[in-house]
C-alpha cells in the first residue's frame, strides 16, 4: 500500500506545470497549422450543416402549408359535392315518386 502510494507521488512530481505545458503546447508550430486547418474546416462544416438545417425546416414548413392548403380544399370541394349529392338526391325521389304517380294512372287508364 506504502509503495503504490510513493509511486503516485513520485509520477505527479514528475508531472509539468500548467506554466511548463503551455510553454511545450507552443513548440509545435507545425502541428499547430495543421491544428488551425482542422479547426478551419470543423467550423465551415458546422457553419454549412446549420444552413442545411435552416434550410430542412423551411422546406419542411412551405411543405406542410401546401399540404394544409390543399387539404382544406379538398374539405371544401367534398362538402360541395356532398351538398350537390343531397341534391340530385331530393331531386331522384322526387322524380321516382312522380314515375310511380304516373305508372298508377296509366295503369288505370289501361283498365278503362
Amino acid at each position: 500500500m506504502i509503495n503504490i502510494t510513493l509511486q503516485e507521488l513520485y509520477v505527479i512530481s514528475l508531472s509539468l506545470t500548467p506554466l511548463e505545458k503551455w510553454r511545450s503546447a507552443g513548440s509545435f508550430t507545425a502541428a499547430s497549422s495543421f491544428e488551425g486547418l482542422l479547426t478551419t474546416m470543423a467550423v465551415i462544416a458546422l457553419i454549412a450543416a446549420v444552413i442545411l438545417l435552416f434550410w430542412v425546416f423551411a422546406k419542411y414548413r412551405r411543405t406542410e402549408h401546401y399540404l394544409n392548403l390543399k387539404i382544406t380544399e379538398l374539405s371544401v370541394n367534398n362538402v360541395k359535392l356532398q351538398q350537390e349529392n343531397d341534391k340530385l338526391t331530393a331531386a331522384n325521389e322526387k322524380l321516382q315518386q312522380k314515375n310511380t304517380k304516373l305508372s298508377r294512372k296509366k295503369k288505370a287508364l289501361g283498365k278503362k
